[in-house]
């Protein structure tokens, strides 16, 4: 009996031993092409932000990927927090033909959960502007409402905005009062106009806002006021 038992508990021991390695092996696997899916995102979405009116790129894509990648451990840490909106590192930096583009991270409670989005601001003759907005994450937004935030068209309602108009922060439509207001005349006075299409939507859409914000404040403390990088 006793051998037995033996026998028993060192082939228990075996397969829980080899089912232990495989779990690993197929943990690092997935966790490796996680981490490679979540930087091919990262690097097509700073394309898209780098990309001029003509479609031109403005920071051709090696230079993005290898300067991401440099990043890469940096990723994640809380850089800025103005009590609405957090910043998250890291900052990418670029220059192209005398203007610096800022590209970074933000985010804000939305009507489920955190929006992330990532931002381009423009400096060029003393002014920070927003350039262009790309949402990464609305996954706990309502579909058919706040989810709407995915489609382009309606992200471009967010942009771009000089900064005479970030100044007093950029609000959508339905806070600022100005439903009525035709889109790009809004952006020139800082607001959103999303209350057309996205009806009922105001919170996620107001959390765009606040990411975008949050990321305006840190740039111009951190990075334009003599503060560098």
């Amino acid at each position: 009996m006793k051998k037995e038992t033996l026998k028993l508990s060192l082939t228990l021991m075996f397969y829980t031993l080899i089912a232990g390695i495989a779990l690993a092996l197929v943990y690092q696997i997935t966790e490796q092409r996680i981490a490679e899916a979540e930087l091919a995102n990262v690097i097509k979405s700073m394309e898209f932000l780098l990309t001029d009116e003509n479609n031109n790129q403005i920071v051709d894509s090696d230079t993005i990927k290898k300067l991401v990648i440099e990043k890469r451990q940096e990723s994640g840490k809380e850089l800025y927090s103005d009590g609405v909106g957090t910043v998250i590192s890291p900052v990418y930096e670029f220059e192209s033909n005398n203007v610096k583009y800022y590209v970074l991270t933000g985010n804000a409670v939305g009507y489920g959960g955190k929006v992330l989005t990532m931002a381009a601001f423009k400096y060029e003759n003393g002014e920070l502007s927003l350039y262009k907005i790309k949402v990464l994450d609305y996954s706990q937004e309502t579909p058919g409402l706040g989810a709407k935030i995915a489609d382009g068209n309606i992200q471009a309602r967010f942009y771009p905005i000089p900064e005479e108009g970030l100044k007093n922060g950029l609000k959508v439509d339905k806070d600022a009062g100005k439903q009525t207001i035709d889109p790009e005349t809004a952006k020139t006075e800082g607001v959103a106009k999303v209350s057309d299409v996205m009806t009922g939507a105001t919170i996620t859409s107001r959390a765009v806002a606040n990411s975008i914000n949050a990321m305006y404040k840190f740039l111009k403390e951190k990075y334009t006021q003599g503060g560098g990088n």
